[in-house]
């Protein structure tokens, strides 16, 4: 169950910022250095904070997805 509230918190992250990225309209100046390189640290970020995020729900067990055997 941490696995899916994770997931579901993560999905809300990473499309808040995929919308604020739409919203400065990133997607159409990516062939600029200066957009490029603070894409690439803002969707770094994204990721490592979406692994933060991950870790700190699913606490100790975080692959156990069934838990049959206790």
């Amino acid at each position: 169950m941490n696995n899916i509230k994770a997931f579901l918190i993560m999905g809300v992250w990473t499309v808040t910022i995929g919308f604020i990225l739409y919203s400065f309209e990133a997607h159409l100046h990516y062939r600029e250095i200066l957009w490029a390189l603070s894409l690439s640290v803002i969707l770094l970020a994204t990721h490592m904070i979406n692994m933060v995020i991950y870790f700190k729900v699913t606490r100790n067990n975080p692959y156990k997805w069934f838990n049959f055997v206790k």
